[in-house]
């Protein structure tokens, strides 16, 4: 069994012994480090012998906040996965995290079993949106539409026949492994073919391409 590692940063300690106790359950989940707020993670980050697989961050945090945090460590630790945690439900905060590059929103009155989904569904997919956000995203984006409504001349991006099955089954939450299988194909065809749609659609990962599918309109492949 694969362990995944996992930082908590939230300034109330309260919530992360919270956090922690329920992630112990897990046998597939670990903490490996605890911060009071985004500089106090940072400071751990550059001085561990291993880097943790996982981020669970809240936004409002002293010293330095979680979008200003989430900012760097995209910059610093790309591979790293971040999940923000928050009391915070605005369709402004959602949108600017997932433009930031976060891979999930989770508000706290989340229970516990959704937040460890959450975890390793962002290891094994690159993302993690619930029901929630989706309807943020896709309402934020008609109100993008309704106050531009020309396209714009880089919206249209050319896919191949194989490159639009690929980009649906992102859509769907399959995994690599799942697309081979459904498409019948190796991995790394499958892994080519995303790398390929990240170049096309000018995105740096998972969570920008689902994003950029949407304002596209490309959401209608995943129902």
């Amino acid at each position: 069994m694969n362990t995944i590692t996992i930082a908590i940063a939230d300034d109330q300690q309260l919530f992360r012994e919270g956090l922690t106790f329920i992630i112990h359950q897990h046998a597939d989940l670990k903490i490996a480090l605890e911060a009071e707020h985004g500089q106090d993670l940072l400071n751990q980050l550059a001085q561990a012998d291993k880097l943790p697989e996982v981020i669970l961050m809240d936004i409002k945090m002293p010293q330095m906040d979680g979008m200003e945090c989430a900012k760097i460590l995209k910059q610093r630790y790309p591979k790293i996965k971040i999940i923000t945690l928050t009391v915070y439900d605005q369709e402004d905060y959602v949108l600017h995290l997932l433009d930031l590059g976060v891979n999930g929103y989770l508000r706290k009155l989340t229970s516990g079993q959704d937040v460890c989904k959450a975890i390793r569904t962002v290891c094994e997919k690159g993302y993690y949106f619930d029901d929630f956000v989706t309807q943020i995203m896709l309402s934020g984006l008609k109100r993008k539409r309704q106050i531009s409504s020309k396209p714009k001349v880089d919206d249209d991006v050319h896919m191949t026949p194989r490159e639009r099955e690929v980009l649906a089954l992102i859509l769907k939450e399959y995994t690599t492994q799942e697309i081979a299988d459904q498409l019948f194909v190796s991995i790394r065809t499958v892994e080519t073919h995303r790398k390929n749609l990240l170049t096309k659609f000018g995105v740096k990962n998972v969570v920008g391409l689902v994003v950029k599918a949407l304002q596209m309109g490309e959401f209608s492949a995943a129902s």
